[in-house]
């Protein structure tokens, strides 16, 4: 049951914290 939640939703949350973090990081040098 876990690794399925993993492996479905795994990339989602990759994609969505690289989205944030580099979000983060342009606000940053601004």
């Amino acid at each position: 049951m876990m690794q399925t939640f993993l492996i479905t939703y795994a990339p989602m949350i990759i994609v969505g914290l690289s989205v944030v973090v580099s979000f983060w990081v342009g606000l940053k040098d601004v």
